[in-house]
């Protein structure tokens, strides 16, 4: 993988961990939205650096965070007893999270 594609991932992982405008993080956290081209960005961006930076603690630390945050945003979607709601929650919200789970555990696991 070029360099230049490698640093343009981990500045995508870099402004989801600090949820950063414009970042799939940003728009889950800050608009209470499912940005589904955000999502994408984020999947390949994780998919590709896996390969790259598997051994990368501070990637590693990244990833998970982020992984946890998606899946705290998704609870507190369902949570009675807290006003966020993700406006527009795909109906295959499972399905998305399922992609993310494969391509996180495939990042530790290989």
């Amino acid at each position: 993988m070029k360099g230049i594609i490698v640093m343009e991932y981990l500045k995508v992982l870099q402004d989801n961990f600090e949820a950063k405008d414009n970042s799939f993080l940003y728009y889950l956290h800050e608009e209470n939205f499912f940005h589904e081209k955000a999502f994408a960005e984020l999947c390949s961006c994780i998919s590709s650096l896996c390969h790259v930076h598997l051994h990368d603690e501070e990637v590693s630390a990244q990833i998970c965070f982020i992984y946890g945050q998606v899946l705290r945003h998704i609870i507190y979607h369902f949570d009675p007893s807290d006003l966020s709601r993700i406006s527009n929650l795909p109906s295959n919200y499972q399905e998305k999270l399922d992609v993310l789970e494969r391509i996180v555990t495939s990042c530790f696991y290989l």
